[in-house]
């Protein structure tokens, strides 16, 4: 392999999102799907997030799928009394910039 190869390789591992990343931000995005009027729950917020880290860690090694979730799951905003999906989607989507 050349350097230019090796280089232009390490530089798009780099650029691309972590696991934990991408978790969040399809957390967000599923969470855009729910009812906007309805304040967003505990529950809702962890069924999502359960459902989103299973599609995405799907057929990774069992360390790094836990590892990815972990990281995703700690870095989730707190819910707010009466927060609306759509508004706490946008707080875990500016979350998932961090990590």
């Amino acid at each position: 392999m050349s350097t230019d190869a090796f280089d232009h390789g390490l530089q798009a591992l780099l650029a691309a999102p972590t696991r934990a990343h991408t978790i969040l931000t399809c957390v967000a995005a599923a969470l855009r799907d729910e009812d906007p009027f309805v304040p967003l729950t505990l529950d809702v917020l962890n069924e999502v997030l359960h459902r989103t880290a299973l599609a995405l860690t799907a057929g990774l090694p069992d360390v790094v799928a836990d590892k990815a979730i972990e990281r995703a799951a700690a870095a989730l905003p707190t819910i707010h009394p009466g927060e609306t999906p759509d508004a706490y989607a946008i707080r875990a989507t500016d979350a998932a910039k961090g990590i």
